[in-house]
């Protein structure tokens, strides 16, 4: 990688240019000395892009580098784009984010954490497939609304408890038992408006 400077120069020369051309971290820089081909730096977590003011290190060995974007005209209107390696790791205490709008996509993301805690207005979650595996679950939230056109469920064994009030709405309810089906209540009330069934080989009251 050589610049259009002397190569004869004793000491490595930190200059500004402008890019005409960025080819991922290739980049031509024009500076006062010509058109420079330099490499990003990898401590330049910007990626450069073309008119952009960069400040370059012209270094006596021949190479030269893109140490940072000094000023950046098109970053107002599309935006800066941040390039870092392939495998990155961030190590700190507290990590806060604010942005007006963020997202994330990825091919694979895991989150894995002590606490985890989304709190928001409104939350949506779309997907083909998805695959729950909790020793616990706990939901507490003010409104809950869940529409879903056709369900199936099939577990082992299914426990629930209701400490207040139970109660199912539905156009039509069938349930079918393999074995046995029993009913236990300190008050138990079964009423139908026109027609109430019992088919059974005996039938036993009291």
């Amino acid at each position: 990688m050589g610049y259009s400077l002397p190569l004869n120069c004793a000491d490595n020369t930190l200059c500004s240019g402008v890019v005409q051309r960025a080819d991922g971290d290739l980049v031509l820089v024009l500076g006062k000395g010509g058109l420079v081909r330099a490499l990003r730096a990898q401590s330049c977590l910007l990626a450069p892009k073309v008119r952009d003011t960069v400040l370059l290190a012209l270094l006596d060995d021949g190479s030269a580098w893109v140490l940072s974007i000094l000023r950046s005209p098109l970053a107002t209107d599309k935006g800066a784009e941040l390039c870092l390696p392939k495998e990155t790791s961030l190590h700190l205490g507290t990590l806060d984010i604010q942005a007006d709008d963020a997202r994330l996509v990825a091919k694979s993301i895991r989150l894995e954490g002590e606490t985890v805690g989304i709190a928001s207005r409104l939350v949506t979650i779309g997907g083909q497939i998805l695959i729950q595996a909790f020793a616990v679950v706990r939901t507490l939230a003010r409104s809950l609304g869940e529409q879903v056109a056709r369900r199936f469920a099939r577990y082992g064994a299914l426990d629930e408890t209701v400490d207040g009030l139970a109660r199912r709405s539905a156009g039509r309810a069938q349930m079918e038992v393999e074995k046995s089906w029993r009913l236990r209540a300190e008050n138990a009330d079964m009423r139908a408006k026109k027609q109430v069934d019992i088919d059974a080989s005996h039938i036993k009251v009291g």
